[in-house]
């Protein structure tokens, strides 16, 4: 370490620059918002990121890899309400076993990623996934995540990583929050370091409070890239293009549609979600940021679970201002566009949606 990098770290100079950075970010949400609320929310937007990227430095590092909460309200492209994320910083170089129960929640994912989205960061990548559906009583999780295939265990399932490795993400995916259970995984490091936990380095400080500014950047630009080509064809829902998937963060078990969504008052936009084979699906509304409403206490979603369906399968979704009167109502939340996003999580045959706009007083013609 520099004498220069010791310097600049305990004279202030790192905290200023790293103020600078995140003041800069604020133009992002002024170029692309004109709307009072959008705006309002991007701002909180650029302040739920800044406190994701910050939790990195309460890491001691892969050597010493912990499974961390993610920040409360954390939201990052089109986030499932249904989920509880969790994320630990890894380094190829090293294995580790990832244990614990399973919890009874209805799907259980691990990915092993590389690369990021902040500024300057390698493409995202996946090395390897692991899917547990169907939860059975004490279920056990027991894993090795490692580049070279381990000898298992009974009971053990291999994650495969590489040199470039750098995140696990655990996904845990309910049907239902107010029945199920979560797992309770740990994570430690089975050829790192001996030596004790070391102190905060002025190194580490640096490069944590760089990264944490280049993410609020890197992360608010890349989902306003996506909010551009979803405006180009409002009110539908569809793939992402080839060359524009978030590279490999995104779970390989999904078929994912995005999409933006506007409506003028008195309008309501009618989704009907064909009858599909899926261990799991859902539907759910986005501020124009990607970030989910706020299902903790609104409308904002619906699930395979959830819905009530029409004789023939369909489940009919009523995206409007006020509730209408129909079953799987949900509300804009005073919005009056927005992004939205429905996934397919190990469908058998994907079969799209089908959209349109309708005014609020023509619905009773669907009953």
């Amino acid at each position: 370490m520099s004498d220069e990098i010791l310097e600049n770290a305990v004279n202030g100079k790192v905290w200023a620059d790293f103020c600078d950075n995140l003041k800069e970010a604020g133009q992002i949400i002024l170029d692309n918002s004109t709307d009072e609320l959008d705006r309002l929310e991007g701002f909180r937007y650029l302040s739920r990121l800044t406190r994701g990227g910050l939790g990195r430095l309460e890491n001691h590092g892969p050597g010493y890899a912990q499974i961390l909460p993610i920040a409360h309200n954390l939201k990052i492209g089109c986030d499932n309400p249904d989920a509880l994320y969790q994320s630990v910083g890894i380094k190829g170089a090293f294995d580790y076993r990832i244990h614990g129960p399973r919890g009874t929640v209805n799907y259980l994912s691990l990915n092993s990623f590389s690369g990021g989205f902040w500024q300057g960061a390698p493409p995202p990548g996946r090395q390897g996934a692991l899917a547990f559906n169907h939860p059975q009583p004490n279920e056990y999780v027991d894993v090795i995540a490692s580049i070279n295939e381990p000898e298992l265990e009974p009971g053990q399932r291999w994650l495969p990583t590489g040199p470039e490795t750098n995140q696990i993400a655990i996904r845990n995916f309910y049907l239902d929050r107010t029945t199920e259970r979560p797992s309770e995984l740990q994570i430690e490091c089975l050829n790192g370091p001996s030596d004790p936990v070391p102190p905060l380095s002025a190194q580490k400080l640096t490069m944590g409070l760089a990264r944490a500014a280049l993410e609020v950047h890197g992360i608010a630009r890349r989902f306003v890239e996506w909010l551009d080509m979803f405006q180009e064809r409002p009110n539908t829902l569809e793939f992402l293009p080839t060359h524009d998937k978030p590279g490999g963060w995104g779970d390989p078990t999904q078929l994912f549609r995005h999409g933006y969504w506007t409506l003028e008052p008195g309008q309501a936009l009618v989704i009907d979600v064909p009858p599909i084979e899926a261990y799991y699906w859902n539907f759910q509304l986005n501020n124009i940021w990607e970030e989910s409403l706020d299902y903790e206490w609104l409308q904002v979603t619906v699930n395979k679970h959830s819905a009530v369906y029409e004789p023939d399968g369909t489940a009919r979704i009523i995206v409007a201002d006020e509730d209408p009167g129909f079953a799987n109502w949900i509300d804009t939340a005073h919005h009056r566009h927005g992004t939205m996003g429905l996934r397919y999580n190990q469908v058998v045959e994907d079969i799209p949606p089908a959209l349109r706009v309708m005014n609020v007083a023509d619905l009773e013609s669907l009953r």
